[in-house]
């Protein structure tokens, strides 16, 4: 029997320990989600600056170029516009960061809230969701801990733009080529969704007593959506 976390302090070690306690202790500790929240967009924030920070703006641009592969001419027009855009892109993507960091859990928790309803029957509240969606993503700590890493140890601080989704079923697995039709599905598709899937299947069997088989499937249901989609399309 699972023992709920007492502190917040416990409730992260216990994230990655012992998943139930945490999930036990999280109704009747709602501050501790905000915490949490700000604790992971600060990591991701600090990761940006120190993979993005010491890039030249030209290193940038060609990047940005070859990825979008276009014909020399509409590369040398879109040129100047990128280098604007370049000059800043730390604090850009920053920007980003903090936007999604709070926007990508209050989407997930919709998505839970609607197919708890449809897979489950059951009631929890959005708001119940929420806290369940924004612990399933703080692995994403070691996430931003690990292009810290990548980026202090690189030898030149001119990195592939890719290195940032280093944890991606591209970057660890299929290391396809740019221009690949598949490159953009598996750069996108990070391994730390699959661990946070299965984090919101723990949730959901501390909230109620279903087989795994249900409660995988309500956890991985918003990227086999997303990525089932793309997929299609590609």
């Amino acid at each position: 029997m699972s023992q709920p976390s007492q502190s917040f302090a416990a409730a992260f070690s216990d994230l990655f320990l012992s998943p139930r306690n945490l999930f036990s202790a999280l109704p009747a500790h709602r501050s501790w989600t905000w915490a949490a929240l700000a604790l992971l967009i600060v990591a991701q924030i600090v990761s940006i600056y120190v993979f993005f920070g010491p890039m030249s703006a030209e290193w940038i641009v060609e990047q940005q170029l070859a990825v979008a592969n276009l014909p020399a001419n509409e590369a040398e027009a879109a040129r100047p516009t990128l280098m604007l855009v370049a000059a800043n892109i730390a604090h850009i993507t920053a920007v980003s960061s903090l936007l999604m960091g709070v926007l990508f859990p209050a989407l997930l928790a919709l998505a839970y809230f609607l197919g708890e309803r449809v897979l489950l029957g059951s009631r929890q509240s959005y708001r119940a969701w929420f806290a369940i969606a924004v612990w399933a993503q703080l692995p994403q700590l070691l996430n931003a801990a690990g292009l810290i890493v990548l980026s202090v140890l690189a030898a030149s601080p001119d990195q592939p733009l890719a290195v940032a989704n280093y944890a991606s079923l591209n970057g660890l697995m299929l290391d396809l080529p740019l221009g690949h039709a598949w490159y953009n599905w598996a750069q996108a598709f990070s391994l730390f969704f699959i661990w946070g899937s299965v984090l919101i299947a723990i949730a959901v069997r501390v909230a109620q007593p279903i087989a795994w088989g249900r409660a995988l499937l309500l956890g991985a249901m918003p990227y086999l959506l997303v990525f089932g989609v793309w997929a299609v399309l590609v």
